[in-house]
């Protein structure tokens, strides 16, 4: 196994339990030491560590306007400007916790004493692994989670409601592909039908069923066939970015083809995925793409007319296909 080959599989290998307990001074305290070519001794570290930690909480505490009604507000404010220091037992304790893991290497004199400390291999698969956990839990889950489902609120009010007598649905199925229910996206449809029906596997609908929605009800498939008879459903909402379904080896193509034989003649399948990102030649943005690429190979990306051969393939005699603030739409209907 390659070098390269044996990172990427110890990126993979580790996972956020791994690093629950490591704080943020750790993290700060490993790139550091990335930025030293050579050993660094630890008042060396400590005082970098210090300067660091000083100048981001001056920062901070500039930087925050407080209400002073909000919960909360009051104890922060104190909080932020209580007078703390970041002691050298601290930084001794931390690299000790450190080294344990093999996460960075003291050199010893004769007598055993640490002369220096310096990264090993490990330090920056482990930064790489926590920028990795960052971006997919912390900035894009976030965004699905947040903005989505005002966004399919928006697409799904403008380009078909609109275009309906009543506001609603009379009958909506959304599937869903994840182990994690959007909760938001669960709540937006079941108050845009009057009976919501929703395709997933029966673990991730008893989640659903804890939120309380009088109108939901669980669907399933049995050898790529959806319970429901021809013609059922006014509209079907489906999550197309992911590459797998979560139904053993049922296809998610096969489960769109299954969308147009239930959704009523004049009903909708609305699709939605993201477009694939191109290559702004910029040095930082393309290494954070990279990661991004990287970090979500259960999703895939499309352009707008493979998209629309997608529906068309399925059954669709019309397809519209649009990005709408950076989200790719299809909307099929027969």
């Amino acid at each position: 196994m390659s070098e390269k080959d044996e990172q990427s599989t110890l990126l993979e290998s580790i996972s956020i339990k791994h690093i629950a307990n490591l704080s943020i001074v750790d993290m700060v305290m490993l790139q550091l030491l990335l930025k030293h070519e050579k050993p660094v001794i630890r008042h060396i570290l400590y005082n970098e560590i210090s300067q660091f930690l000083t100048r981001e909480r001056k920062k901070v505490a500039k930087a925050i306007k407080f209400d002073k009604e909000a919960p909360g507000a009051e104890e922060f404010n104190e909080w932020l400007q209580e007078p703390t220091r970041f002691s050298s037992s601290s930084l001794y304790y931390s690299l000790d916790n450190l080294e344990s893991k093999g996460l960075v290497k003291y050199n010893r004199n004769e007598n055993n004493k640490v002369i220096s400390v310096e990264a090993t291999k490990y330090t920056e698969i482990l930064l790489n692994t926590v920028l990795k956990h960052i971006i997919k839990f912390g900035l894009i889950d976030t965004e699905q989670n947040k903005f989505l489902p005002e966004i399919i609120k928006e697409v799904v009010g403008d380009k078909i409601l609109s275009t309906l007598d009543t506001k609603s649905f009379g009958t909506l199925l959304y599937i869903w592909f994840s182990d994690l229910i959007n909760t938001k996206c669960m709540n937006l449809f079941s108050s845009l039908s009057d009976n919501l029906f929703v395709l997933s596997n029966r673990e991730t609908f008893e989640s659903v069923l804890k939120l309380g929605i009088d109108n939901v009800q669980r669907t399933s498939i049995f050898n790529d066939t959806i319970r429901e008879s021809d013609k059922f459903f006014d509209g079907i909402v489906l999550p197309y970015h992911f590459k797998k379904t979560n139904f053993g080896e049922v296809s998610k193509h096969s489960i769109l083809k299954e969308a147009f034989r239930i959704v009523k003649d004049n009903g909708v399948v609305i699709i939605h995925s993201y477009t694939e990102i191109p290559n702004v030649n910029h040095a930082i943005f393309d290494i954070f793409i990279k990661w991004v690429e990287n970090i979500y190979e259960e999703l895939e990306f499309y352009t707008e007319e493979k998209f629309k051969q997608e529906l068309i393939k399925a059954g669709a005699k019309k397809a519209e296909v649009f990005v709408y603030k950076g989200h790719l739409f299809g909307i099929g209907r027969k």
